[in-house]
C-alpha cells in the first residue's frame, strides 16, 4: 500500500484569514493537538521579514519569534515543524544552520513564481546546505504546460542532485480531479522514487476533497503521497481541505490511524469561532475567480469591500489581463474598479436624441 500522509498547514495558510493573528494559546493548542492525532508533518507559519512580528502571530520576522511563542516547547518525539518561505521575503543568508537558534525548525517549505526559478533553486540549495529538510512549492502549478512542468522538475532535479519533496499547487482552486490526477502521474513518473510528492488544493470550486482522492488512487505504489489540509478547511478565499474529513477518509480506505475526534475536537476549540468574524469556504465569488484562473483575492475587493453583484464581478474578471491574474495588485484593482464605475455612469447620462418624443406622455 502506498504511504499517503497528511502535513497540516493550519496556522500558515490559515492564517491568511485574519492576518495570522491567531494567539499565542491557540498556536500552542493547535500544533500540540494536530501533533497528538498523530499528523507527523506540519507547517506552522511564514518566515518573512516584511510582514512578520516577534509574538503572537503565525508570521514570524525571525526563527527567535517561534521561540517567543513557545511552539517548540512540547514537541512531540518524531514530529517535523516546517515554515514556508514566499521566495523573496526573507533573506535566506539570515536563516541560521539547522539546530543553532533555529528554535525547533526542522524544514522550510520554499514557494516561488514561475519566472523566480532559476533563483529560487539557488536558494534552495541554500537552505538544504544549511542543514533543514526542504520542500519545493511551484505556485499556480497550473500556469506550467505539461513540457514546462516536466522541465521544471528535470532544472530542480539537475540543481538540486535530490529533491526530498516537490508539491503540486492549485494556487487558486482551478483543477478539477481527472487535472489533478493527471499533474499527479506527470509528477510520479518523473520524479526520483525517494522523492516525496505533495498535493495542495484549494476548493474554490468545492473540489478540494474529490482532487485528493483522485490523487491517491493516481499515484504509483512505493510512491509517498503528501497531501496538505487545514482544520476546517481554514484558508484564504475558499479555503483548503479540511484536516478530520481527509484524515477520516485515509484511515478508511487507505491504513492510516489518525485520531478524527481529536481532530475535530481542536476545529471546534480554535478555528470554528473564527466563522463568526470571518468568512472561508465554497462561495460563488470564489468560483468565478477560479473560472477566471486568478488570484482569489480580487473578489474581496470587487464583491465583498464595494459589493459589485456577481454579473458585474465577472464582466470585470473576463476581462482582465493574463499578467495581472497570479499575484494581487489592489492598486490595479481599484483603478479598474473606479474605470468601471465611470463608465457605468456615463453611459447613463448619455442624452438621447431631442425631438424624438421620447418619455413624452
Amino acid at each position: 500500500m502506498n504511504h499517503i500522509s497528511i502535513l497540516d498547514c493550519t496556522l500558515r495558510d490559515g492564517g491568511w484569514v485574519q492576518n495570522f493573528c491567531f494567539g499565542e494559546e491557540a498556536m500552542q493548542d493547535i500544533l500540540y493537538s494536530t501533533e497528538g492525532a498523530g499528523i507527523r508533518c506540519l507547517e506552522i507559519g511564514y518566515l518573512n521579514q516584511k510582514s512578520g512580528t516577534m509574538a503572537g502571530r503565525s508570521m514570524y520576522a525571525s526563527p527567535e519569534a517561534i521561540g517567543k511563542n513557545g511552539l517548540q516547547n512540547h514537541k512531540k518525539k518524531g514530529a517535523l515543524h516546517f515554515v514556508m518561505i514566499d521566495y523573496g521575503k526573507y533573506d535566506i543568508a539570515s536563516l541560521p544552520f539547522q539546530g543553532e537558534e533555529s528554535f525547533g525548525i526542522d524544514g522550510i517549505r520554499l514557494c516561488f513564481h514561475k519566472e523566480d526559478l532559476e533563483s529560487a533553486l539557488a536558494a534552495a540549495r541554500a537552505i538544504k546546505d544549511k542543514g533543514y529538510h526542504l520542500f519545493l512549492q511551484p505556485m499556480v502549478t497550473t500556469r506550467y504546460s505539461d513540457e514546462e512542468f516536466l522541465a521544471l522538475i528535470s532544472r530542480a532535479q539537475d540543481v538540486m542532485s535530490s529533491i526530498e519533496a516537490f508539491y503540486i499547487v492549485d494556487s487558486f482552486g482551478v483543477m478539477d480531479p481527472d487535472e489533478a490526477a493527471a499533474r499527479v502521474c506527470l509528477a510520479d513518473r518523473a520524479l526520483s522514487p525517494e522523492t516525496i510528492l505533495g498535493v495542495h488544493f484549494h476548493n474554490n470550486q468545492d473540489q478540494a476533497f474529490e482532487n485528493a482522492k483522485a490523487s491517491c488512487e493516481a499515484v504509483r505504489a512505493g510512491r509517498h503521497l503528501q497531501v496538505d489540509t487545514t482544520l476546517f478547511g481554514i484558508g484564504k478565499g475558499a479555503g483548503n481541505l479540511d484536516t478530520a474529513s481527509f484524515a477520516g477518509y485515509l484511515n478508511e480506505h487507505w491504513g492510516n490511524t489518525y485520531d478524527r475526534a481529536a481532530l475535530e475536537a481542536v476545529s471546534r476549540r480554535r478555528v470554528l469561532p473564527l466563522k463568526d468574524t470571518y468568512r472561508w469556504g465554497f462561495y460563488p465569488e470564489y468560483a468565478l475567480t477560479a473560472k477566471y484562473r486568478m488570484t482569489p483575492s480580487y473578489a474581496g475587493v470587487f464583491y465583498r469591500e464595494n459589493h459589485l453583484s456577481l454579473e458585474e464581478m465577472e464582466e470585470i474578471l473576463s476581462q482582465m489581463p493574463e499578467d495581472k491574474k497570479d499575484s494581487f495588485n489592489r492598486g490595479y484593482a481599484e483603478a479598474t474598479l473606479k474605470e468601471y464605475k465611470e463608465a457605468g455612469r456615463a453611459a447613463h447620462k448619455k442624452p438621447g436624441k431631442k425631438g424624438s418624443g421620447e418619455g413624452m406622455a
